[in-house]
Parts: C-alpha cells; structure tokens; sequence
C-alpha cells in the first residue's frame, strides 16, 4: 500500500515559478538517487567483509561455530533483503526523477500554451485599438469637414 503525500506546502513556496519547483524537484530526485547508489556500495563492500569477518568470528564464539551454516544462512538471507530494499528504494528515486521530468515537460507545454493565449490576447487587443483609433478618425474628419453620412445628397454638392 503507498500513501500519498501532501505537497501543497511545497507548491505554495514555489507558485510564483514553477518551472524552478520542477528544476529543484529534478535535481533533489538526482541527489536522491546518488545516495541512494552509494549507500548500496557501501552495503555491497560491508556486505563482502561481513562475510569474511563471520568466518573469522566462527572460531572464536562456539555458538556460531556450532551453527555455522544456520548463521551463514541467516546473514546471507539478511544481504538479499538488504539488496531488495535498496532495489525497491532505487526504484523509487528513478520513479520520482521521471515523475519530476513528466511534470516539468507539462509545466512547459502549460506555459507555452498560455504565453500562446496571451500573445493571441494581446494581438486581438491591438486589433481592436486600431480598429477604435480609425473609427474616432473618421468621426473626426466628418465632424471637421461638415459632411454628414446620413443627410441625402444632393445632385450637386460640390
């Protein structure tokens, strides 16, 4: 079963940019994943000297060498859960690293598609603004000039 996990905290820091959440989320999950590699090694090499050092400790403690094989077994046993749960957790880390690139890819096309709007806003505005200028030119020079639209003309007007 996983839970999930409340991030508004998170999102309310950040909502002023987030592309720089999603860059910060990318290389926390990266970080994330370093560590987690290195603590495998470390458990990898401790794991290797472990059992040189219980074959070594058999001698000296009659209780392991009296079940040798049983404690064997049981550190082996220990080393394959640990290499299962490192696996798990370096899964995790690669599934938050794609997750966070997914999210940052969406980010950009909502922030494209938005600048695309605004830009369509902004021309639409300007169109409309010339159109108004133009209109309250002509009005302009028809009020200058005296002539009238909407009175019948004349056959001579000159």
């Amino acid at each position: 079963m996983t839970t999930q996990h409340d991030h508004t905290p998170y999102l309310d820091q950040l909502t002023d940019d987030p592309q720089s959440f999603w860059e910060s989320r990318i290389k926390a999950s990266r970080w994330m994943i370093v560590k987690t590699f290195c603590l495998g090694v470390l458990a990898a090499g401790l794991g290797i000297l472990g059992q040189g050092w219980l074959e070594q400790a058999a001698p000296i403690f009659p209780f392991i060498s009296q079940n040798y094989g049983l404690w064997q077994s049981a550190y082996l046993l220990s080393l394959v859960l640990v290499f299962l749960l490192w696996a798990a957790a370096m899964r995790q880390k690669f599934g938050l690293l794609h997750n966070s690139k997914q999210g940052q890819k969406t980010q950009r096309r909502i922030d494209e598609h938005n600048a695309r709007i605004e830009e369509r806003r902004r021309a639409n505005r300007e169109r409309h603004e010339a159109v108004r200028k133009e209109r309250a030119e002509h009005t302009i020079y028809f009020k200058a000039t005296g002539k009238n639209t909407n009175t019948a003309s004349k056959k001579f007007d000159y």
